[in-house]
């Protein structure tokens, strides 16, 4: 009896030793942002959800201000991952970086153009000879109004009053512009404001436009490819989730925007489900990022044939996290 006790103890005494020991701690990751932004929603629920932490990481969030400056921290070695427009860190390899896009965030292009409802201003090519109001370049909402102005014929007859991002309704309400292209919330808030759309790029494009990605550096990937892989596991199980449970997508962003009203936020983050800007899956297309190129190609920041998606993209943590 006395060598049973002793067994017991000895078995209480390492299960009390073993219950001590901290639990394996999860590796920290850091992600820059370009700005706080509900385009950004899946990143904002994978954190909120407790996603990456299921996938063992501990992620800090960052905003960096501009796109170009989030490129620069993950080039800086102060970020593991950046988010903005891919075609950013595209820009930062041709001077010599070696940024690699791994997870699609943002697929589709979250832009329309609102005028005000008694307006006589039906579409886009009833703009001819008026003023529209748009964000300082270099910005992409700005870039597609002038390229669909291009293709429409009417670029030189259309006069652009360019504002600080997030702005853009102001001179509409002013009388300086006959409408505005822009982002969420502005949108829902315009139209909350009895505004209509009479451009839709959000359809012009149906959810096939590399708008936002994650990317990281080529040694990043080399030497921590099982970070990477977590981290994009977890942006493809927010996404899933904001498809299959959109109040939890509501939940989070109404969290994310206390300032904004609730009936905004949740009309905003429908509609860009509902039109296909939050993807299904972190898996970048082919044809995605060449619509995103072919628009730095015609606005003249890259050239025809420098920058080809083998070179960019890296789609197998993506592919791998659908599995």
């Amino acid at each position: 009896m006395k060598s049973i006790r002793n067994a017991a103890a000895g078995a209480l005494l390492v299960l009390g030793c073993a219950a001590s020991l901290p639990s394996m701690a999860a590796e920290k990751a850091v992600i820059y942002q370009a700005f706080q932004s509900i385009q950004y929603l899946p990143l904002y629920v994978a954190m909120n959800e407790g996603l990456f932490a299921k996938r063992g990481l501990e992620v800090q969030k960052v905003t960096a201000g501009g796109g170009a400056q989030g490129v620069a921290a993950v080039i800086g070695g102060h970020a593991d991952f950046s988010l903005q427009d891919p075609m950013t860190a595209v820009l930062a390899n041709l001077k010599g970086a070696s940024l690699i896009n791994v997870a699609m965030v943002v697929s589709g292009v979250p832009v329309w153009t609102v005028a005000p409802g008694n307006s006589t201003v039906k579409s886009i090519t009833d703009l001819k000879d008026q003023t529209i109001s748009t964000a300082i370049p270099p910005t992409t909402s700005t870039y597609l109004l002038q390229a669909l102005l291009k293709q429409k014929g009417i670029d030189g007859a259309v006069k652009l009053n360019t504002v600080a991002i997030g702005t853009e309704i102001a001179p509409v309400t002013a009388g300086r512009a006959a409408a505005a292209t822009l982002y969420q919330p502005q949108v829902e808030q315009a139209l909350a404001s009895g505004y209509k759309i009479v451009h839709d790029f959000a359809k012009q494009y149906d959810g096939v436009y590399a708008f936002s990605t994650i990317d990281t550096l080529k040694s990043t990937i080399e030497k921590k490819p099982q970070m990477v892989q977590s981290f994009v596991s977890a942006i493809a199980d927010a996404e899933k989730l904001m498809q299959t449970t959109p109040e939890v997508a509501y939940k989070v962003a109404i969290a994310e925007f206390p300032q904004l009203e609730q009936s905004v936020v949740r009309a905003a983050v429908k509609r860009m489900l509902d039109q296909k800007i939050y993807p299904a899956t972190p898996s970048i297309s082919k044809e995605a990022f060449q619509a995103g190129l072919d628009l730095q190609i015609s606005i003249g920041n890259i050239k025809q044939g420098q920058v080809s998606y083998d070179s960019a993209v890296d789609n197998s943590f993506a592919e791998k996290a659908g599995k």
